[in-house]
């Protein structure tokens, strides 16, 4: 149930305040990973109170149901916030901040890289990854730069940061200067239900339906610079030369629109590469056709040069499917002794790669469990001794809220 602010009440228990800004937004990452931690934390909290802090809504748009042992809390913005930007911010560093205090908060968490420069609790934030600050082709625009600099120096002055893997954590704590014990590691889980799809005739309607082949190797992500579409296409391309049999390649995902040319359009590098025959490119696909797509497939490549966790390879692996990946960031992390990882920007090793996989496949076995190793509950637990850790110690520059009165 979602309630208004003036409605809020308050308890004895332990109060845990949440920015919901990514609520009910399960095209992002952090929709679903915020989704993902609520159906578990309240379980993971037990005698706490968890309040899910969510912006206004739109004329049309319905109230989200929430999770059991959650409560909602619709607020509105200021009078000045004007633009998708100036509202995000007046939303992170002010209203969230108002809103905490309001609720007298013993805790506030902010799931993704967006916490409050100043707020009345203590502050747990979750990094998903460095991007903005370690890839020289993101966050370009001044304001992109400035944006980085605050949310950064927001996170050193939060009592606990949550990281997603440790190569993400390692980042965190080499790159803003973060001590080592205020960073916690609680990986992810999968935010679509994800198992091998073994049913022919599901099969057969996913072949009709995207015109596959009997067998083929499979890419689903971005087409942003550090995904490596044309380091994918290059070695796949000198995969084929060292194997001419070998099976096709599917490419999902929304293609870059026409004058967006940041993103990489894999059309014009196809026809550059001699490679329209063998290629398929999907477009995008709904999220309940991806298990059976992973599923038959021979083979997922994940070449990204940077990845905070790498979900599309935890979701490769759930329904059974081997993952290449490269040897960057947080990927070997996620596909463990499941398959090596290949030197990062390195076409040759790619293409020996695919054939080595090919030729010497992961049992399904070793693969599911693989994946079963990255559960939503076992993150909610170390999202949940992370926060029970800061409200145990909190600094003395906070003072506890009371719980004696109704904001």
């Amino acid at each position: 149930m979602v309630v208004s602010a003036a409605d809020a009440g308050s308890a004895q228990a332990p109060h845990l305040v949440i920015n919901g800004w990514f609520w009910g937004r399960a095209d992002t990452g952090s929709g679903q990973y915020l989704y993902g931690l609520l159906r578990h934390l309240p379980r993971a909290l037990p005698g706490w109170r968890l309040t899910l802090v969510l912006p206004p809504a739109a004329d049309a748009e319905p109230e989200p149901d929430l999770p059991p042992g959650v409560e909602g809390v619709r607020t509105g913005l200021p009078v000045y916030a004007r633009g998708a930007r100036l509202i995000k911010l007046a939303w992170e560093q002010q209203i969230f901040s108002q809103m905490c205090a309001r609720l007298s908060a013993d805790v506030a968490f902010v799931p993704y890289w967006g916490s409050p420069l100043r707020s009345p609790c203590p502050t747990v934030v979750t990094i998903h990854d460095l991007i903005p600050l370690l890839l020289e082709d993101y966050a370009t625009k001044p304001t992109a730069r400035a944006y980085t600099w605050l949310v950064s120096r927001s996170a050193r002055r939060a009592a606990a940061i949550l990281a997603v893997s440790r190569s993400a954590r390692d980042d965190i704590v080499r790159h803003l200067a973060i001590p080592p014990e205020r960073v916690h590691i609680t990986y992810e889980g999968l935010g679509w239900p994800h198992a091998p799809v073994e049913d022919e005739v599901e099969r057969e309607t996913l072949r009709r339906k995207y015109a596959l082949p009997r067998r083929y190797l499979f890419y689903l992500g971005g087409f942003d610079p550090r995904k490596n579409v044309p380091l994918l296409l290059q070695s796949y391309g000198r995969a084929r030369e060292l194997a001419p049999d070998l099976p096709p390649l599917v490419v999902a995902g929304r293609l870059p629109a026409a004058g967006q040319d940041w993103f990489t359009d894999p059309r014009p590098l196809l026809r550059e590469l001699g490679l329209e025959g063998s290629v398929r490119l999907l477009g995008f696909v709904p999220n309940a056709d991806k298990p059976g797509l992973y599923s038959m497939a021979d083979l997922f490549i994940f070449p990204s040069r940077y990845e905070g966790f790498g979900l599309p390879v935890l979701e490769a692996m759930a329904c059974g499917t081997p993952a290449l990946v490269s040897d960057s960031s947080s990927l070997p992390e996620v596909v463990g002794h499941t398959l090596r990882p290949v030197p990062v920007n390195d076409v040759e090793a790619l293409a020996q790669g695919i054939l080595a996989a090919l030729a010497d496949p992961p049992p399904p076995q070793t693969l599911l469990a693989q994946a079963a190793r990255f559960d939503w509950e076992s993150a909610a637990h170390r999202t949940a001794t992370a926060i029970q850790s800061v409200y145990r110690t909190v600094p003395p520059t906070f003072k506890r809220p009371s719980h004696a009165r109704t904001p």
